[in-house]
């Protein structure tokens, strides 16, 4: 594999990582219930006005030239849309996915809200690596810059998840299950890690 390096996500990023995290997650159980299976231009649409909206950090890691995974984490109690914001994105959304599959992703998005924690967090998601190099420790990259992000501020971290595979991947970084809720008939799986005291004090 190519060297690799993370940076920040830009504008004219945004395209491409779209791109990546719909082959990322066309596959997830969830994404299936919400667009159908295989359905590569609904997920695409729908990380395109997602990703736009989306508040906080966003890195990409990229070979010098491609862009192979993306993550981002925003802090609480910015990982909420507010109700303005779930209005300027609905006709989007209708229009890029259809109004069935819009109508669950509001529902998809509404019970993740409801189990939000009140405490204070920094919300991780979405994190998606190229098919083409997963299981090379891409993403675990991507977990790393997250994960000594959340120990230099000294904050907590939270997760969803809908795939079981992907529950052990987290503990590695320290997340356990604290809850496991049904979201469009599939088990989601909602994940915290501890704060820890700020690096270097």
């Amino acid at each position: 594999m190519a060297s690799i390096h993370i940076e920040a996500l830009n504008c004219d990023m945004e395209p491409q990582a779209c791109r990546v995290l719909a082959q990322a997650f066309v596959t997830n159980p969830l994404n299936i219930a919400a667009f159908g299976p295989f359905q590569l231009a609904r997920n695409e649409a729908f990380f395109r006005v997602g990703l736009a909206a989306m508040k906080g950090t966003k890195l990409v890691v990229t070979d010098g030239s491609e862009i192979l995974g993306l993550i981002h984490w925003v802090h609480s109690p910015a990982c909420q849309f507010s109700g303005l914001e779930k209005l300027r994105m609905g006709p989007a959304m209708v229009k890029g996915i259809g109004l069935g599959p819009a109508l669950r992703v509001g529902s998809w998005q509404s019970t993740w809200s409801k189990h939000d924690p009140s405490r204070p967090h920094a919300h991780l998601g979405p994190l998606g690596v190229s098919p083409e190099v997963q299981g090379q420790h891409t993403g675990h990259r991507l977990m790393e810059h997250y994960c000594e992000a959340l120990d230099r501020t000294g904050d907590a971290g939270y997760l969803e998840t809908d795939r079981p595979e992907n529950v052990n991947f987290y503990r590695r970084f320290g997340f356990e299950i604290t809850e496991e809720v049904m979201v469009l008939g599939i088990p989601n799986y909602l994940m915290w890690r501890k704060a820890k005291s700020p690096t270097g004090l």
